[in-house]
């Protein structure tokens, strides 16, 4: 029952809160779309506070620029940002696979051409056969078994010869099953000396049980092969747990395939796909993009798991760690595709800030305001407020509540019709006043009069 009532406090003093500060501005917690109220942990007035899941998926700014700590009278608190803790980046050497193609294996021996009685043609035919000489077999990109680490990728350094001074645009992509792969990132190499190639970006994306597969290309035909004896793979660890939301889907309009716009400016990491309906286990794949001029870009692949269908929780697919404005969920198509709009479960890395609790309590922890301007300050300003050298870590929880994603809006679409309507009438306006122009000539021709 205290508990219960203290929750209710906490909420009757969030609204009073929320109306205290002059509307409009950015230190006006009405102009936050979220707001969770905080229980302060004694001890000290610098407490650490780790983001609700509700909290980052409300952001609009990528860095959190939006968060914000206000206290009863709606003044904010100062904040300050925390170095993430998943750990110290590790270094893994790896060898590197050839990927073996076969060159010229068919060699053409003839073309036949087929007309009909009008001479038009209706049949082309290549006629080729095996060449007799064994297959000259070449390299097509070097593979990585990378499926014993797991966590966040940061760079790869390749140990390789490339050709000097030519630029070579090296790709990296990541699978699972060796069929669907994922881009990471690509690199322009231009090399004046040495055989250390890199580093390669991958943006911290997130590696599972996956293969990594590097492939290069350049402009012009290469002056000499590309040949990667070993890489070197730059992790830091996976964080040990997330912070997850639930969020419903729009209704399906295909069967194989649902797509929603992600409204908020940071990324989820993993995604939890729970079929219902008549479903209980389906193959899914992940994609993302930005807008529809786009091709969509694999971002992770998994099994979708009815909850109770086994002996543990549905397992959640990581992904690549980048936001996309729209995703879409497909059902392998050789299913039969989904009965109903699976559940689903976004989870993020685990964010906390230090803030400084010398306001006037309760407090309230906000986000969700685009272009907010970051007023983090240095860690060591808060910490030097401190009581002692432990932090207290004060608690944001905020209410049960599911994330309802819109379906994707054709926002080229609706300018494109805008404008062709703007086309329109306006060439109705003119056409309107030219005839106004003659018929006030006809008129003045018919009275006589010459200026009409």
């Amino acid at each position: 029952m205290r508990s219960v009532l203290r929750r209710a406090g906490l909420a009757l003093a969030t609204g009073v809160l929320i109306a205290a500060a002059p509307a409009g501005s950015d230190d006006d917690p009405r102009a936050y779309a979220r707001h969770v109220p905080i229980v302060i942990a004694p001890g000290s007035t610098v407490q650490r506070l780790a983001m609700p899941a509700a909290v980052l998926a409300a952001s609009r700014t990528a860095n959190l620029s939006d968060v914000r700590v206000f206290d009863a009278t709606g003044r904010p608190m100062p904040i300050a940002r925390i170095a993430s803790a998943a750990g110290l980046a590790k270094r893994y050497d790896v060898p590197a696979l050839p990927i073996l193609g076969a060159a010229d294996a068919l060699t053409v021996t003839g073309v036949s051409l087929r007309l009909d009685g009008a001479g038009t043609a209706r049949v082309a035919q290549i006629d080729g056969k095996l060449s007799g000489r064994p297959a000259e077999a070449i390299t097509l990109g070097v593979l990585l078994d990378t499926r014993a680490v797991a966590g966040r990728a940061d760079m790869l350094m390749l140990d390789a010869d490339v050709p000097r001074a030519q630029p070579v645009t090296f790709t990296v992509e990541a699978s699972a099953d060796l069929k669907d792969w994922r881009p990471l990132g690509t690199a322009v190499v231009y090399r004046t000396a040495g055989n250390a190639v890199g580093p390669l970006k991958l943006g911290g994306a997130v590696l599972d049980d996956d293969y990594l597969r590097i492939t290069w290309r350049a402009a012009s035909r290469l002056l000499s092969p590309v040949s990667i004896r070993k890489a070197a793979l730059v992790m830091h660890p996976a964080a040990a747990t997330s912070v997850s939301i639930a969020a419903s889907l729009p209704a399906l309009t295909d069967a194989h395939a649902v797509e929603f716009e992600w409204p908020s400016a940071n990324a989820f990491d993993t995604i939890q796909i729970v079929p219902t309906g008549n479903d209980m286990i389906l193959p899914v794949h992940v994609f993302g993009r930005d807008d529809r001029e786009q091709p969509w870009t694999p971002i992770g692949s998994g099994t979708a798991v009815r909850a109770g269908a086994g002996p543990t929780s549905p397992p959640g697919i990581a992904l690549d760690g980048r936001r996309y404005r729209t995703v879409r969920i497909e059902a392998d198509p050789r299913s039969p595709g989904f009965t109903a709009p699976p559940a689903i479960r976004l989870g993020f890395s685990p964010r906390a800030i230090l803030f400084l609790s010398a306001g006037k309590p309760p407090y309230i922890l906000t986000s969700g305001r685009a272009n907010a301007p970051d007023i983090y300050l240095p860690a060591e300003a808060i910490m030097s407020q401190a009581s002692g050298d432990t932090v207290p870590s004060a608690t944001a929880t905020a209410a049960q509540t599911v994330l309802r994603l819109a379906p994707v809006s054709d926002e080229a679409a609706v300018r494109r019709q805008t404008l062709l309507w703007s086309v329109l009438l306006a060439a109705t306006a003119l056409l309107a006043a030219m005839a106004w122009v003659l018929w006030r000539r006809s008129v003045a021709t018919q009275t006589g009069d010459s200026n009409p």
